[in-house]
Parts: structure tokens; C-alpha cells; sequence
């Protein structure tokens, strides 16, 4: 979402927010403000989205280094939310901060990057995002292997899943389900090669297994989970699989933006 001008009428209302009132009601300002008294250089700072009267929450992003922040103030009552967003994840902390005070302290530490699970000790209802906090923390392929393995039979076929998770090479690149297909890449975020291979749903029990870059044509048929995973392995890149070996970690720069 692109930023619109602000218009006359974007200040909100300083009964509903004493804290802005040195500021006319102005959220720009008035972060601008708290976060000098508190000796704080924010990043740069823009309003994020329309800024009129119409909008409900009215809408403030910081862009630091690390992400967007975008800071919610609501239009008829005093509630400021607060999401740090990571690129290709979304959201991966929100909180509802108590005051302007408080909403700076945890910009601050955002774009000083201290990571997630500190924070979360130091702001209790700071709400963290398990993948955020498992990337960050080196653990996003277990994570994801743990994540698709937990996911219903009508997503994905369950014993697929385990025979390509009993399999070392495939158990070291990261598993991608859509549409009822199973995928690897070696990063956990997109953009993903489309060098490594697929199992696609054939019928009732069958696979077509190939490259995600080649026609489904070219796709050569699996008549069960075992010969889908064997044939995922003959297909996997010289850099993937084996090589990588089974070590944990993040495996991507997650400053990559869409």
C-alpha cells in the first residue's frame, strides 16, 4: 500500500489521545517528539496509507533496516497496535502498546535488532510469530518440516510427507505445500529455484514427479509415496539435497524484498 497525501483533517483528536496534544493530534509528530525526549533516532518515518478523516485506524510506518513497523492509532478510541513485519513473512511481532512511551521503546529495539525473544520478555504482550522467531533463531527447517508434517490429511498426502521426511536429502531442504503438491527449495522464503523438484497428485494414489520449471508433461508418474520420493531424490540439483547435509538455519538473506 502506497502513502497518499495527508490532509487537513488527519489529526486525531486530543481528548481521545492527551498524548498528542503538544503535537495538535498529529501521530507523526507526536512519535517524532516522545522518541527525542527519549533519545531515540527513529528510522524513517511516513504516514502509510490515505491520511484523511475517513480512516479508521490512521496509520504510521517506520522503515528500519530490519522491516516495516506500522503503527495503528485508532480514530474513536485510545488504542495504539504496533506490527513489525519482516519481508516475505508479514507479521512477525504485533503489540498493543500502552503509550506513545512505550510504542517508541519498542521501535527502538525493532531497528537496534534485538531479537524477538528478548523483546518478548521485555514486553510480555508483545505477540512474536513462531516462524519469525524460529527463522531468526536458526530453526525454520525443523520448523517447516514440523509445520507440514502437522497439516490434515485434505491438504497434503500424510504418508508422502513422512517417506520424503524419512529421507535424508529431501530432510534437509525446506517442504512447500500448495495445492495438495509437495515441493522443496533450499531457502524457507520465496524467491524459491524452481530447480528442485515437485510431486503433484496423479489419481487417486499416483504421483507426477519432476522439476518445478518443466511442463507436467515431461513429470515422470509414481505409483505411491516411496517411488514419488525416490524419483524427487534422482531429481534434486548437484547444490541441493546431500550436499547441504541435515544442519538447521535460516539458508537465505531475509532482507529480500518482494
Amino acid at each position: 500500500m502506497k502513502p497518499e497525501p495527508g490532509g487537513q483533517n488527519a489529526a486525531l483528536d486530543p481528548r481521545t489521545y492527551p498524548d498528542l496534544a503538544p503535537d495538535a493530534g498529529d501521530p507523526l509528530a507526536g512519535l517524532g517528539r516522545t522518541a527525542a525526549a527519549q533519545g531515540v533516532t527513529l528510522a524513517p518515518t511516513r504516514p502509510w496509507g490515505r491520511w484523511d478523516a475517513s480512516q479508521d485506524p490512521l496509520s504510521v510506518a517506520v522503515e528500519s533496516d530490519r522491516g516495516v513497523c506500522v503503527v495503528e492509532f485508532a480514530r474513536h478510541r485510545h488504542a495504539v497496535s504496533v506490527r513489525f513485519t519482516r519481508p516475505w513473512i508479514g507479521n512477525a511481532a504485533t503489540a498493543d502498546a500502552p503509550t506513545l512511551h512505550d510504542t517508541v521503546a519498542l521501535l527502538d529495539a525493532w531497528q537496534r535488532q534485538v531479537p524477538l525473544d528478548e523483546m518478548g520478555r521485555r514486553w510480555p504482550y508483545l505477540a512474536i510469530e513462531p516462524f519469525a522467531l524460529a527463522l531468526e533463531q536458526g530453526r525454520a527447517l525443523s520448523y517447516r518440516w514440523q509445520e507440514v508434517r502437522s497439516l490434515p490429511a485434505d491438504t497434503i498426502d500424510k504418508d508422502l510427507v513422512e517417506a520424503a521426511y524419512a529421507s535424508p536429502p529431501l530432510r534437509a531442504l525446506y517442504p512447500i505445500v500448495s495445492h495438495a503438491a509437495l515441493a522443496f527449495s533450499d531457502t524457507p522464503l520465496p524467491p524459491h529455484s524452481a530447480r528442485f523438484p515437485r510431486a503433484t497428485p496423479d489419481g487417486e494414489h499416483g504421483w507426477l514427479v519432476g522439476r518445478q520449471d518443466e511442463y507436467a508433461s515431461a513429470h515422470t508418474p509414481a505409483a505411491g509415496p516411496d517411488e514419488a520420493v525416490d524419483a524427487l531424490v534422482r531429481l534434486l540439483p548437484e547444490t541441493g539435497g546431500e550436499e547441504r547435509g541435515s544442519a538447521d538455519g535460516d539458508g537465505t538473506d531475509t532482507k529480500r524484498t518482494p
